[in-house]
């Protein structure tokens, strides 16, 4: 998939001015809009052949150009990004960040790191990374990119120029399925935070049912059609991480709290909550732990996924009454 398929990238992009470009940048945005492809392409435009002045693109599609180094990895380390005892190794290369932009370009005009999930980086790797952004080598950039950005260091953002990548609206995203030949679903099929990559990557990974048989696992328990060990069997099958189960449980949680302060009918899978009870006061506390649970994940070393469902399954109960 190329920016041009995305028109909102491509807006966006072209609004870049890549003359007076900084050595940072902060690319912030939902998941599956679309952070990792303007990523690139801002690196494309940067990595001009010092010869020949044009980019060498199969070597930045493969990720194998000298002059760029990606990071894509669940959890950014301090070995990450600054020295480490041996500096090279012969398969990999350079092993971190500030290693690989002391070095002057090979065959590029310029030299660009690209860190995916930057969210995923603890406070001893930001900090190891601001000696890049506040004493930069020259010709060096340095790309993050995250759909957490109030988890970056305040010293990182004002060394980096941050652009948004927005979340779509409904119209919008019913329009790319459309024009992505998808005709048979829409966007009331998925998470309000699912986005057209995710969507599409669902679709073609057939995990598109994923949101849907999570909400029919939870309704059943809460209906006492099965228990909670059964609940939490089928929630852990489900082919999905669970940050996402924490998220699908928020998401659920704020639909219902939200149709109930308005007054608004529910439809689809949530229909037969139109006519239950709620405890307002619980399922708002639940939201707040479920938030704070997701603020704090990338932070905790180990969690007992069958624990946490356990919790918030009893909680969720005891919350709602159909």
């Amino acid at each position: 998939m190329k920016i041009k398929d995305l028109t909102w990238l491509e807006d966006i992009f072209n609004n870049i001015n890549l003359k007076n470009l900084p050595h940072g940048v902060i690319i912030t945005g939902p998941e599956g809009l679309g952070k990792k492809l303007l990523a690139k392409e801002i690196a494309t435009k940067l990595l001009l052949n010092k010869n020949s002045n044009e980019a060498n693109i199969d070597l930045i599609d493969s990720e194998n150009h000298p002059d760029l180094f990606l990071i894509n990895k669940e959890k950014i380390l301090l070995r990450h990004i600054t020295f480490r005892k041996n500096k090279w190794d012969d398969e990999k290369g350079y092993r971190n960040v500030n290693d690989f932009l002391s070095i002057t370009p090979s065959i590029a005009q310029n030299k660009v790191a690209i860190i995916l999930n930057a969210q995923t980086m603890n406070d001893e790797s930001q900090n190891a990374l601001l000696k890049s952004l506040e004493e930069p080598a020259p010709n060096t950039f340095i790309i993050l990119t995250t759909n957490r950005p109030k988890s970056l260091l305040q010293t990182i953002y004002s060394r980096c120029q941050v652009i948004n990548i927005p979340q779509l609206s409904t119209n919008k995203l019913n329009e790319w399925f459309i024009a992505k030949g998808i005709s048979d679903m829409n966007s009331t099929n998925f998470p309000s935070f699912s986005t057209p990559l995710s969507i599409y990557k669902d679709i073609e990974n057939n995990k598109h049912m994923n949101f849907n048989n999570f909400i029919k696992i939870i309704s059943d328990f809460i209906e006492n059609k099965s228990d909670i060990n059964k609940s939490i069997k089928e929630i852990s099958i489900l082919d999905i991480s669970l940050i996402m189960k924490i998220n699908y449980l928020i998401e659920f949680l704020k639909i219902i709290l939200k149709s109930k302060l308005l007054s608004e009918d529910l439809s689809g899978v949530y229909m037969k909550y139109n006519s239950s009870r709620f405890n307002n006061l619980k399922i708002s506390n639940l939201l707040n732990d479920l938030n704070n649970l997701r603020y704090d994940y990338f932070k905790v070393p180990q969690i007992n996924e069958t624990h946490i469902l356990n919790y918030f399954l009893s909680e969720l109960k005891n919350s709602i009454k159909i």
